[in-house]
């Protein structure tokens, strides 16, 4: 539960279902695969909500660093999520052996997987203080795995990955695919992530006025993760390029895209996704894209839907 939640982008359920998850785990005993996965996706949260220090400090006290188990298969990587915290710290010479070691290792497994072990996007990330060149390859490699997977979110956070070792246009328009994945997938946080890089970058290239709309967005999509790091550094790259660092506050059901506003419109009706799918002649899979999508974005379930868009609520057995 606490590692979909970190998944979807709601990071203070996430921290407390790891919490009492690591509780129960450590009455066990420790050094087992289930207490690392715990603290793994835990460490992995707290990095997502800006709290670095603190994730260092849950690190420490479970002693959160390889060797590891040899053959235990752990999701998320617990490697990959130890490098991700040694870049946090700017240790990036520790980060590339961690990270490349668990590249060749995963591999000699057939282990591709970049939504669990997205090592390459990072190994790209913390070779970029010392072989540029590398590092842009390895990000290359990064976004190709995630291809093969076909997963919007996996594809997404590779791009942005790949991007933070580029700069200029180029870097606009890797950051620019990023958030048209995301904005398909239920990736809340990596979509605000995308979204301030993004806005970052065009205030790099000088495209100021396009940028704010961008950063806006962001910060407002993690503020509700509870991405707290995120938030700071949206508002900082706003106020640093002259623009409000806030805005006026506009219905959530503004933010949906034309596309989104008719699926969700349909699921205020408790429409299921097949029937949806059939009355808007889509594949089911679109619309539950579109469906994740609109949940985001407007903060609630198919219970809260109506009500978020200013519509009656249904009683029991009024659905079309």
């Amino acid at each position: 539960m606490g590692f979909a939640r970190l998944r979807r982008g709601f990071l203070p359920e996430a921290e407390d279902f790891l919490r009492r998850g690591l509780r129960i785990a450590d009455r066990m005993g420790t050094g087992l695969p289930l207490q690392w996965n715990l603290v793994g996706s835990l460490i992995d949260t707290l990095l997502s909500r800006g709290r670095d220090r603190e994730a260092w400090e849950v690190a420490q006290k479970y002693r959160f660093s390889p060797p590891y188990h040899q053959t235990a298969l752990v999701l998320p990587d617990v490697a990959t999520i130890y490098g991700k915290l040694l870049i946090s710290r700017g240790d990036y010479d520790m980060a590339v052996e961690v990270l490349a070691e668990t590249g060749m290792r995963l591999d000699k497994r057939g282990w591709r997987s970049t939504v669990h072990a997205p090592w390459a996007g990072h190994l790209a990330v913390a070779m970029a203080h010392r072989d540029l060149p590398s590092a842009r390859k390895n990000g290359d490699d990064a976004v190709a795995r995630a291809r093969e997977s076909g997963s919007p979110s996996a594809i997404g956070s590779a791009l942005r990955l790949a991007a933070s070792v580029w700069e200029g246009p180029h870097a606009v328009e890797l950051l620019q695919e990023a958030v048209g994945c995301l904005g398909r997938s239920p990736a809340g946080y990596e979509h605000a992530h995308a979204l301030v890089d993004l806005g970052a970058a065009l205030v790099q290239v000088g495209r100021s006025l396009e940028a704010a709309e961008h950063l806006y967005q962001g910060m407002e999509l993690a503020k509700h993760c509870g991405a707290d790091g995120l938030e700071v550094r949206a508002r900082n790259v706003l106020a640093s390029s002259g623009l409000q660092p806030s805005r006026a506050l506009v219905p959530a059901k503004v933010t949906l895209n034309p596309q989104e506003l008719e699926v969700a419109q349909l699921a205020a009706r408790a429409l299921p996704p097949q029937r949806i799918a059939e009355q808007l002649r889509l594949p089911v899979s679109v619309v539950k894209q579109r469906l994740a999508a609109v949940h985001r974005k407007l903060g609630t379930g198919p219970e809260g839907l109506a009500d978020a868009l200013g519509l009656p609520t249904l009683r029991p057995g009024q659905a079309d």
